[in-house]
């Protein structure tokens, strides 16, 4: 579910860009192929309805003409003129000295609290997040207590089947692997992917070059006025939905919209822990979204760590794979280099000659030192798929299927890389359409694994009915997992 272009289809999303407002266009999702401006054209007037989208001036907005968004639904909390004003400079106008004091005491608070937080290690960064979402899931099972669902019949149905389609357009195999789910949670894994892709379409959409950070402290206004059910739009209605039927927890909604102002601010990784706090950000932060819809084995009777940690590597995984394929295109069409500068250092590449590319076009052959290098990334991320691996099968019988596909379809990226001679600068390496039919017999297989609780795990292997490596595979999972990728 990482949130990727691809190069084919850059043309006709820029086309699309074009032909629409400004405003609208930075909303839409990634287009990525031949039928995607058909379901473009359908974000592209929900996103207009009703209120305003975050690369907007103002955030105040009016219900829609049509009737498709009540007025009840298409309000919103203070104007981006009011949320970015500065209180401080209020206090100062009074023209009281101990007010000036007491407000200059309040920003040095806030100051050293964004320092404080900045200090976070990655890890606790994702940590935080888990803590909440496990939290929330284990008071509240059925969805957030505070929502009150006063929307509902044709205009949310319709909302939904939008949010399938976009889907079914930029995940085919992964929409494919929803309709095993129930309809109710496929429905809100649509909900979420939906918002995903808008909010990754921000910082790499057509319109990516107009969008400040500014924008983005709009659209999490927008975020948190859906959390407290008070949607923009027919597709943020959706979402809302979604939270008030499950346990959603809004802190990885945040970190994600965290995450694409690294993109805006943000070209080069110095190590591993700052690529790491990125890939939670942009990937690891949609497992945290997803593991309270996909639900939990209800043999599984443990705590629940275990499942979220094997959902935040399987995130991890995907991005990391993500920008080793990348590497050539993000540097030329972004400037962004990802992989760890001080791994670079210690392999002997320089960023200039990244830049350039270690790919010899003279002789077709890739710079030894940039085998070497990749060769540690890609087992890096490998690694990590380990530890997803070991996880899956914790979730319900009828989310797996989807998660070891995006599992078993992503590692395969990795060696399509390698089958390319490491050239990830003149080369893409991708997964032929044919063995991704071919791999999707073996998803089904081992998310049918059953899941067996400890203490009856000895007997059912020598019964039959489990492999010692699948037996191994759930004891691995209950341990929780080593330390991703250290």
């Amino acid at each position: 579910m990482a949130m990727r272009t691809r190069p084919e289809a850059r043309s006709a999303r820029a086309e699309a860009g074009r032909q629409a407002q400004p405003v609208v266009g930075a909303m839409a999702m990634r287009q990525r192929s031949a039928g995607a401006p058909r379901v473009r054209s359908q974000i592209i007037s929900a996103s207009s309805r009703g209120g305003p989208s975050p690369s907007s001036s103002s955030a105040s907005g009016s219900s829609s003409s049509n009737g498709r968004v009540p007025a009840a639904v298409s309000t919103i909390g203070p104007s981006a003129e009011a949320a970015s004003s500065s209180s401080g400079g209020v206090l100062l106008n009074g023209g009281s000295a101990a007010v000036a004091a007491a407000a200059a005491a309040a920003r040095g608070q806030q100051q050293q609290q964004q320092k404080q937080k900045q200090k976070l290690a990655s890890k606790e960064i994702e940590e935080a997040a888990m803590r909440r979402c496990i939290d929330l899931q284990l008071r509240h099972p059925g969805g957030a207590p505070m929502q009150q669902r006063v929307w509902g019949g044709q205009l949310l149905d319709e909302a939904y089947e939008r949010c399938g389609d976009v889907t079914s357009e930029y995940a085919k195999t992964f929409y494919l692997g929803t309709q095993l789910m129930t309809p109710k949670q496929a429905r809100a894994i649509w909900a979420i992917y939906v918002w995903c892709r808008r909010t990754d379409e921000l910082v790499d959409g057509p319109n990516a070059s107009r969008i400040t950070p500014q924008a983005l402290d709009r659209w999490e206004e927008r975020l948190e006025a859906l959390f407290e059910g008070r949607p923009y739009d027919m597709l943020d209605a959706a979402l809302t939905d979604t939270i008030a039927q499950f346990p959603v927890d809004i802190q990885p909604f945040r970190d994600m919209i965290d995450g694409m102002r690294m993109d805006l601010v943000k070209s080069r990784y110095r190590n591993y822990d700052e690529l790491y706090e990125y890939c939670y950000k942009v990937a690891g932060t949609v497992a945290l979204m997803s593991v309270p819809v996909m639900g939990v084995d209800p043999a599984y009777k443990g705590p629940l760590e275990p499942v979220y940690r094997a959902a935040l590597a399987l995130g991890t995984a995907n991005q990391l794979t993500n920008i080793l394929r990348d590497v050539g295109e993000d540097i030329s069409s972004r400037n962004r280099i990802y992989v760890p500068t001080d791994e670079l250092d210690a392999f002997g590449i320089s960023e200039r000659e990244v830049v350039n590319g270690l790919h010899a076009p003279s002789s077709g052959k890739t710079d030894d030192r940039w085998r070497r290098f990749m060769a540690f990334q890609i087992e890096r991320a490998r690694t990590v798929f380990a530890e997803a691996e070991a996880g899956v099968n914790l979730l319900q019988g009828n989310a797996r299927w989807p998660v070891w596909s995006a599992l078993i379809l992503y590692r395969q990226i990795l060696d399509a890389i390698e089958a390319n001679d490491y050239d990830n600068f003149t080369r893409r390496a991708f997964v032929p359409k044919w063995r991704k039919f071919a791999s999707l017999p073996a998803a089904f297989v081992a998310a049918a694994v059953p899941y067996v609780p400890a203490a009856e795990r000895a007997a059912a292997v020598e019964a039959g009915v489990l492999s010692a490596a699948d037996a191994a595979r759930a004891t691995a999972a209950e341990a929780g997992g080593s330390k991703r990728g250290r």
